[in-house]
């Protein structure tokens, strides 16, 4: 058992990580140290005997993994599964857990409410840290042991309280949508600044790098430079100020940038923006776009935009196509030139190619923009990421075009996914839905009295429980209108002031009615109990309507009335 190999060798690795290896996990307390220290402790005996009962569950987490990579699992997922795997037996030691296949559930539920626990009372994690580690960890949970079911893994969450938190998506204002635009532009400019002043001369001249990325803000790159205002002419030592000046200095024609990596943050800080740039074109997500390699595009037109790279993306087992504007083309072939000129494609052939001192780093590594982000909070500007810088450019497709299914082709997208993950709601486009809807099922129009209609056929319908001395709902009167459910009342000043004036016009008809013996009740009555109900209705919606009824019988005790009735007021007036 001691020559039991349990790393995974087909795993890529940069040339400075540490290998996995699982043997750390037969041995108690041994995962909860560091892995390379931790191999050194085993290999002396620190940590005595492994324990046997461990054996086929540790060879059983092995199996499940090294399938995970034979399947071509994304490297993020198999590297953040090892790290939960090692978390969860951490745990398991620290709380002296006898771990083995018969326990493995119990004690995964009672890690899972620590995980609860530690976001919902302590705040140290947020909601769905805790719900993607769980998860990962139900999931290698249910291969090991086999579990039955389509979604073992998800079965198994759910016999515990973990639950995906839900997505909380914020409605953007006026202001606060134009504002992040704002921000997107000025984020766009600076890259696009760095990457034209970052050209070859540039990158192999003197030192530090001045650039001008506007709104009176000047950027510095230093390169490996400590003292950017040193004055190297008051330095007294000889050798100290020559070696300044070495350091200062253009780089001669024969050196290469790469010798010992002096330059590299200079040439990272134009490739990571160039990645940025390329995101925010092509809408592919980072971990592609990164692995991309120059040979793998080429431009086909299609309208506006080009098509540029097809990716084949697992998740619709098929090639994806990503396009980009016309005026990207030439902005793209400038920065293969410039690989072309620095070196850079005589030992990397990706199109985005980063460098690390002293290490290779492994194909399908997480990109951090590590440099991009000191840049710019030297210019207190805020980093937007490609996640971001994906979810600008489908809303702003979205709000462009009113078409789902085209900003899904363009995203190269399920319209599902574009929908759940990217979509952000947006009030001047639900407002612009909203009204589209109503035009659709609500149509109206103009009809005699007050208000709009939304029957065209010209077929009224009497409100519930009309008065036999109210006016009949028809087309032809005003009052008929406002005994029609077909009427709709409309929120504005100018309608208040239009009721009240019919509502005063109907008072002066009623004070020139003389009843008969009958003593019947005069139809304008009830029509002034109608406007007086919907004026009322409309004063209690809020403060706002309620001012426009004060001003609107304000108005009319003033002598100023609405000018559809006030020929016919001036009329009565004289006759009352």
């Amino acid at each position: 058992m001691n020559d039991l190999n349990l790393t995974f060798p087909s795993f890529p690795l940069g040339t400075h990580q540490i290998p996995w290896n699982l043997r750390i996990l037969l041995f108690k307390d041994a995962a909860t140290i560091p892995r390379k220290k931790a191999m050194s402790l085993i290999d002396d005996g620190a940590f005595g005997e492994p324990i046997e009962e461990r054996f086929p569950l540790v060879i059983a987490f092995h199996e499940a993994i090294s399938s995970m990579i034979s399947l071509g699992k994304s490297r993020a997922l198999i590297g953040s599964s090892l790290e939960v795997l090692w978390h969860f037996l951490a745990w398991s030691d620290t709380n002296s857990e006898h771990i083995s296949r018969e326990t493995l559930i119990d004690i995964f539920k009672r890690w899972t409410e620590l995980q609860i626990h530690r976001y919902q009372i302590k705040n140290e994690i947020s909601a769905i840290s805790a719900y993607r580690q769980t998860s990962k960890m139900a999931n290698l949970i249910a291969k090991v042991l086999q579990l039955p079911g389509a979604k073992p893994g998800g079965t198994l969450l759910l016999q515990t309280r973990m639950r995906k938190p839900p997505d909380k998506k914020h409605v953007l204002g006026t202001n606060e949508d134009k504002q992040n635009l704002s921000h997107t532009f000025e984020y766009g400019h600076v890259l696009t600044k760095i990457c034209g002043a970052l050209d070859l001369t540039t990158v192999r001249g003197k030192l530090p790098i001045f650039i001008d990325v506007g709104s009176d803000t000047v950027l510095t790159l230093a390169g490996n430079l400590i003292d950017l205002e040193m004055d190297t002419n008051s330095i007294k030592d000889m050798t100290i100020r020559r070696n300044a000046e070495i350091a200062r200095a253009p780089l001669k024609n024969n050196e290469s940038l790469f010798d010992k990596h002096k330059r590299s943050g200079i040439l990272n800080q134009r490739v990571e923006a160039e990645l940025l740039i390329f995101i925010a074109q092509t809408g592919m997500n980072l971990t592609q776009a990164a692995s991309l390699e120059k040979e793998s595009y080429r431009w086909k037109s299609n309208g506006e935009d080009l098509e540029v790279f097809r990716v084949y993306k697992g998740r619709r087992s098929g090639e994806a196509i990503f396009r980009c504007f016309k005026s990207y083309r030439e902005h793209l072939e400038k920065y293969m030139v410039w690989l072309n000129g620095t070196g850079f494609s005589d030992h990397d052939n990706r199109l985005f190619p980063l460098l690390s001192r002293g290490m290779i780093r492994v194909k399908g590594a997480k990109v951090l923009f590590s440099t991009t982000k000191v840049t710019f909070k030297k210019i207190n500007l805020a980093f937007i990421g490609p996640q971001q810088l994906r979810k600008t450019r489908v809303n702003w497709l979205l709000r462009r075009s009113r078409d789902l299914d085209l900003t899904a082709e363009q995203m190269a997208h399920d319209k599902g996914v574009l929908l759940r993950d990217y979509e952000m709601p947006h009030h001047q486009s639900a407002a612009a839905e909203i009204i589209k809807f109503h035009c659709a099922t609500d149509p109206t129009f103009s009809p005699p009295g007050p208000g709009v209609c939304i029957d065209e056929s010209h077929e009224p319908e009497s409100i519930p429980s009309l008065a036999n001395e109210a006016p009949k709902p028809d087309c032809i009167s005003p009052e008929g209108c406002l005994f029609c459910t077909k009427h709709r009342d409309i929120m504005s000043s100018e309608y208040c002031w239009k009721l009240a004036s019919h509502l005063h016009i109907k008072s002066l008809e009623t004070a020139l009615y003389k009843p008969s013996q009958k003593q019947e009740i005069h139809p304008g009555y009830r029509v002034i109990d109608r406007i007086t109900q919907k004026l009322d209705a409309i004063a209690s919606g809020s403060q706002i309507r309620a001012m426009w009824v004060k001003e609107a019988k304000d108005s009319i005790r003033s002598g100023r009335y609405h000018p559809y009735w006030d020929g016919h007021i001036r009329l009565l007036e004289v006759l009352v």
